[in-house]
């Protein structure tokens, strides 16, 4: 299973309903190389991120980012799916990609902020069904994604501290890009120029995790994710992801799931 890509690469925004015919198969899960918002205007279903569970409900808005494997399984679920790549924070500055790699991907709004948010969605469907898109209708609909994404990203940091939620999104990014070779809190804290102690204090009262906890989910979620596209063997899992030896890649995942990596893989098929 390779990432998939964003269709249309000509351009840096797509918007969809969810019942639009996907260019793969959409019944097994997969991975891509781009940010989805997925916004629920009725009905119901189940989607599956990172191999985690979520039940899909009317007034929800999920995010997907680059990297993590996802299912949906949308049922009677009516709504709109926003696609874009990384290059579009070039044009909706100040956030930057990092602001959305938000700890939980499910945002469950009050009505009214649902109602205007999904308003912003329609108006950049409708933009991108024009033909001949005018170079201003094109920045006019990076202002509507801008407008939502600003919000999601206020809805998250109501619950923490500006500073350090801007501290723990961007240690998050990070990490999904470098847990293949970087395992030590002291590596991010050289990158972000802060201490450990400092990053310490902000993961613990932003999301109740210490930063080396949060390496360690994110390393045995990205050997899951390897073990689903199923084209390493456990041992080139475990050399590919670092581990000096295929004993030590063993007891990482026995103390952090309880299971064998040949037991981890075989219920990660069965989901699958």
């Amino acid at each position: 299973m390779q990432p998939i890509s964003l269709p249309h690469p000509g351009k840096l925004l797509i918007i969809e309903p969810l019942d639009y015919p996907n260019p793969y198969d959409f019944h097994h899960p997969h991975r891509h190389d781009y940010f989805e918002i997925i916004l629920i205007k009725s009905g119901c279903g189940q989607q599956y991120i990172d191999f985690n569970p979520y039940l899909i409900q009317p007034g929800q808005i999920f995010t997907v980012y680059p990297g993590q494997v996802h299912l949906m399984q949308r049922g009677t679920a009516q709504g709109l799916l926003i696609q874009f790549r990384k290059d579009i924070f070039e044009f909706i500055y100040p956030l930057r990609h990092y602001n959305l790699y938000f700890p939980d991907p499910i945002f469950d709004l009050d009505p009214a902020t649902f109602a205007r948010l999904y308003n912003f969605a329609e108006s950049i469907l409708k933009l991108n069904q024009t033909e001949q898109l005018s170079s201003l209708s094109i920045y006019k609909a990076y202002s509507y994604l801008q407008i939502i994404l600003i919000t999601l990203t206020e809805h998250y940091n109501n619950y923490t501290n500006f500073q350090d939620a801007n501290l723990i999104v961007q240690f998050l990014s990070l990490v999904t890009q470098h847990i293949k070779s970087k395992k030590k809190v002291a590596d991010y804290c050289d990158i972000l120029g802060c201490s450990p102690d400092k990053l310490t204090a902000a993961c613990k009262a932003g999301i109740a995790k210490t930063p080396l906890k949060l390496i360690h989910e994110e390393t045995i979620l990205e050997i899951r994710r390897l073990m689903l596209l199923n084209q390493l063997s456990l041992k080139e899992i475990a050399y590919y992801m670092n581990f000096d030896s295929p004993a030590n890649f063993s007891a990482f995942i026995k103390t952090h799931t309880g299971q064998t990596p040949s037991e981890l893989q075989g219920s990660i098929f069965r989901k699958a």
